[in-house]
């Protein structure tokens, strides 16, 4: 393994552990979207990783963004013709993309404490966790491995 790639991992995992704090162990108030997934539970983000929304055609492989071609991560319907692209942001520019959603997501302030990690097994390796809120589960992004299947 080389050096290159063994530092993008442990900046990769770093990324996620960061994520994982901002939702679930932080004391107060986080403010967050509430993403709904085609054939998933709906996923909750942190709006500070959010840099933009742009109104979007679906079927797309890239969105342009202040002269940038970002890659698509598609959580929409796949038979919806337009739908909001959520700009992600990376470690570095190279690593942001495009989050491909049905429609501008749900804003919810969300009280830590009602916050609780949910035992479920993770067989989708583009979940990182699953959390309960009230009686609903959602789930946590692994944004290091969207974005290494984006090819970032």
């Amino acid at each position: 393994m080389s050096q290159n790639s063994v530092s993008n991992s442990t900046v990769n995992q770093m990324t996620q552990q960061e994520l994982h704090h901002l939702i679930t162990v932080s004391t107060g108030f986080i403010d967050a979207y509430l993403i709904n997934c085609y054939g998933k539970e709906a996923m909750v983000l942190p709006q500070n990783i959010v840099l933009s929304a742009l109104d979007s055609a679906t079927q797309v492989p890239f969105v342009e963004w202040h002269e940038l071609k970002l890659p698509v991560y598609a959580v929409n319907h796949p038979e919806q013709k337009t739908g909001v692209a959520l700009v992600i942001e990376g470690d570095d520019v190279s690593q942001r993309f495009a989050l491909m959603c049905n429609e501008m997501p749900k804003t919810i302030r969300l009280r830590i404490s009602e916050v609780v990690d949910e035992e479920q097994a993770l067989t989708d390796p583009a979940i990182f966790q699953y959390v309960r809120m009230a009686d609903q589960v959602f789930h946590i992004p692994n944004l290091a491995h969207i974005q290494s299947s984006l090819g970032l």
